[in-house]
C-alpha cells in the first residue's frame, strides 16, 4: 500500500521542465486515446452487432454516412485537450496548488467513497451549468453543434467535442483538485467512471431496467432524448438539476 502513498508513484519526474511536460503530455495522451478505443470498441461491437438485438435499442440503429469516422476524429482531437488538462493538474499538484493527499490515514477511510460522491455531485452542477451555457444559440452553433451532429448517438460520440467545448469539459478536474481533497486512487477511479458513464449515455441502448432508478440517474434513454430535443435533459450523472430547473424531458 505504501506504493500508492508516494508522489513518485504517480509523477516520477519533475513535470515543471520541458522534458517533464513532454513525458506527462505523451503518456496522458496515449492513456486517453488507448482508453477511448479499448473501452468504446467492446460496447460498440456487442450492442451494434446482431448479438445486441436482444437489448433495448433507442433508435433504428441507422447512422448518417461517415458519422462514426466523424465522432472518432473529434474524440481524438478532444484527447489532446484532455492530455493538456492532465499536465495542468500534474503541474499544479507538484507545485503545491492542489488539495491532493497521499497518506490513506490523512482522512478517515470513509472519506474516500464520500469524496468520490462529492466529486460527482460537484461535477453534475458544473456540467449542467456549462452545458446549458453551451446551448445558447451563438455558442451552440460555434462549438456544441459538433457534438449534436450525432442525432442518433453511438458510443464513439462519447468525447466528440469541438476543441472549445473540450477545454470547458477538461477544466473540471484541475479545478476540482483545488477545492476538494482527493487521493490519486480516487482521481484515477473517477476517470474510469467518467468514461463508462459517457459511453453508457451515448450507447444508443438502455442499460437501466428500473424506471425508479431512471427517475434519478441519467440513462441512455434520457440522454438520447437530449440529442433529439436540445431544449432539455442537460444532466450528466443525476437528474436532480434537470428536475430543479424544470428542464427534464420525459418524452
Amino acid at each position: 500500500m505504501n506504493h500508492f502513498e508516494l508522489e513518485s508513484s504517480y509523477l516520477p519526474l519533475d513535470v515543471r521542465t520541458w522534458p517533464g511536460f513532454g513525458a506527462v503530455f505523451s503518456v496522458a495522451l496515449a492513456f486517453i486515446v488507448v482508453r477511448y478505443f479499448l473501452m468504446v470498441a467492446p460496447f460498440y461491437l456487442w450492442f451494434w452487432s446482431s448479438k445486441g438485438k436482444t437489448s433495448q435499442s433507442l433508435h433504428d440503429r441507422a447512422t448518417a454516412k461517415g458519422q462514426i469516422a466523424y465522432e472518432i476524429r473529434w474524440s481524438v482531437v478532444s484527447s489532446f485537450i484532455f492530455a493538456l488538462a492532465a499536465y495542468v493538474l500534474a503541474y499544479a499538484w507538484q507545485s503545491g496548488h492542489t488539495l491532493i493527499y497521499l497518506r490513506f490515514d490523512e482522512y478517515p477511510i470513509w472519506y474516500m467513497p464520500l469524496s468520490f460522491l462529492l466529486a460527482s455531485i460537484i461535477h453534475e452542477i458544473y456540467f449542467y451549468a456549462t452545458h446549458v451555457w453551451m446551448h445558447r444559440p451563438a455558442l451552440f452553433r460555434r462549438f456544441h453543434a459538433v457534438h449534436h451532429r450525432s442525432l442518433k448517438v453511438t458510443p464513439w460520440a462519447s468525447f466528440s467535442f469541438h476543441p472549445g467545448e473540450a477545454v470547458v469539459q477538461a477544466a473540471f478536474l484541475p479545478i476540482l483538485v483545488m477545492i476538494l481533497p482527493l487521493h490519486p486512487v480516487i482521481i484515477l477511479t473517477y476517470l474510469v467512471f467518467m468514461t463508462l458513464t459517457a459511453i453508457s449515455n451515448h450507447l444508443g441502448f438502455e442499460l437501466i431496467a428500473s424506471e425508479r432508478v431512471k427517475n434519478w440517474f441519467i440513462s441512455g434513454e434520457h440522454h438520447s432524448r437530449h440529442h433529439r430535443n436540445v431544449r432539455g435533459n442537460y444532466g450528466l450523472y443525476y437528474c436532480f438539476m434537470d428536475k430543479l430547473f424544470g428542464t427534464e424531458i420525459k418524452e
